[in-house]
């Protein structure tokens, strides 16, 4: 079964006048793909199905009650218009673009592995001190690769992507309960979307919290300042926070995320047109990604694994060729 892990209900708000959207592809010869509708993007093979619950399906009692009234809710936003019901509708979806798309499955993965390297680097050391391998050139081996912390733990992705499904209601509460700023754009360059639309933001490069930036169309885009503080569901309705409101970004504001969009997609990005500006930036931002960077921070009772979701080029990787 293909599974959409960004909805045809969210992608039909960037296609073209003739119905399809245009894939600009990160780190292939040729940058610009062929026109598609929605349904040929953004889907992979089973990618809702999660082995490690009862009903492997467990999404599809999900997503309908988050995708199916999306195309209303974003027009809502258009018109000037936000109520608890529309902040709940949309948070659910954002929350399942935060942790079921490819990209959330592979930082879940990068997550779960630093957390857990430590203690395997130690087991590894301990037992290659106690029982190591009699032939000598094996024991240098893997001596050098223990020595080097070239051993890894192995993280199944469908793991993380379970984690990724048990928090979705708290996401859901975190965003409804957050300040949301709602751009309406106005300026010649539109907004545009990718494979990875719901990206964390921050507003300086060493800040440690960030906010939650998702384009809904070429004209409409929200910030989300999430809070954790949670919500009773008989409470939607008065989730509207004093601080909500709606502005009108600065060109040079709606080039800055479409940048983060950009570097932060993790295959494609996705545009309403065939557009030179849009051709060169993907192209100048091919091997730009999300990663987890990770600190490990040395205290008295152990190691402190801290992790922080950014963009990184090779450069930034450590990969320099």
């Amino acid at each position: 079964m293909d599974d959409h892990y960004v909805a045809q209900t969210y992608l039909e708000s960037f296609v073209g006048s003739d119905g399809f959207i245009v894939p600009y592809y990160k780190g292939m010869r040729t940058v610009v793909g062929n026109r598609k509708s929605p349904k040929a993007v953004c889907f992979e093979v089973n990618g809702d199905t999660n082995k490690y619950f009862n009903n492997p399906r467990i999404l599809e009692e999900y997503l309908p009650l988050f995708e199916n009234p999306w195309k209303q809710n974003v027009e809502a936003l258009r018109d000037l218009y936000i109520d608890g019901v529309v902040k709940y509708e949309i948070s659910g979806y954002i929350s399942f673009l935060r942790t079921c798309t490819p990209t959330a499955k592979r930082l879940g993965q990068e997550r779960i592995r630093a957390a857990t390297q430590p203690i395997a680097q130690n087991v590894l050391e301990q037992q290659f001190k106690l029982h190591p391998p009699r032939d000598e050139e094996i024991r240098q081996i893997i001596g050098m690769l223990v020595e080097q912390k070239q051993i890894t733990t192995e993280i199944d992705r469908a793991f993380p992507h379970a984690i990724g499904i048990s928090l979705l209601v708290s996401l859901t509460s975190s965003f409804l309960n957050g300040r949301w700023l709602i751009m309406i754009n106005k300026s010649e360059r539109p907004f545009i979307t990718s494979d990875n639309p719901a990206v964390i933001y921050y507003h300086k490069d060493n800040a440690v919290i960030g906010q939650v930036y998702v384009p809904l169309a070429p004209d409409i885009a929200i910030l989300v300042s999430p809070d954790d503080k949670i919500i009773d569901k008989n409470s939607i309705n008065n989730s509207v926070c004093q601080n909500d409101c709606f502005a009108t970004p600065k060109l040079e504001y709606v080039e800055k995320f479409n940048e983060l969009i950009i570097k932060a997609a993790e295959k494609r990005v996705l545009h309403r047109a065939i557009d030179v500006w849009l051709e060169q930036t993907v192209h100048h931002c091919s091997d730009w990604h999300v990663e987890i960077k990770v600190e490990e921070i040395q205290t008295e009772l152990g190691v402190v694994i801290a992790t922080r979701e950014l963009p990184l080029n090779d450069i930034g990787r450590g990969r320099v060729k």
